[in-house]
């Protein structure tokens, strides 16, 4: 399941990488087998503390009238219906949402980009690539 906490990672990773020079991103790429040798994925749930807000029963009634036209146009006549429904009131309710979570992925990263920096470095004199 794509969840909104792993598509935000995703904007996040796309969003820096778009920043980083090709040749930045050369270097990170030659990083991440050895990142992955050292640092495997390993998923893990995790359980996080979610919200979302419901409407519940607030104990009034809102009613609303219409009135109904009769169709024959020879009289005058019409009725009207009132229609009831509960009022509600929107609530923030919590819950707990169990995510698998890969547990090396921050320690990877930094390996990854420290390893990039390093290669950048002895290549262009900067960490970041810049020609």
């Amino acid at each position: 399941m794509f969840l909104p906490s792993r598509f935000f990672v995703f904007l996040l990773v796309l969003f820096i990488g778009a920043c980083a020079t090709p040749e930045y991103q050369q270097a990170r790429s030659q990083c991440e087998g050895e990142g992955l040798n050292l640092y495997p994925v390993v998923q893990q749930p995790q359980i996080f503390r979610r919200s979302r807000v419901v409407e519940v029963p607030d104990g009034s009634t809102i009613c609303e009238t219409q009135s109904i036209q009769n169709k024959e146009k020879r009289t005058e006549l019409s009725s009207v219906r009132s229609v009831c429904r509960p009022g509600t009131k929107p609530v923030t309710e919590y819950y707990d949402e169990t995510v698998m979570v890969d547990v090396n992925r921050g320690a990877r990263d930094a390996h990854v980009d420290q390893c990039a920096g390093k290669l950048c470095l002895q290549r262009y004199g900067n960490m970041k690539c810049k020609v």
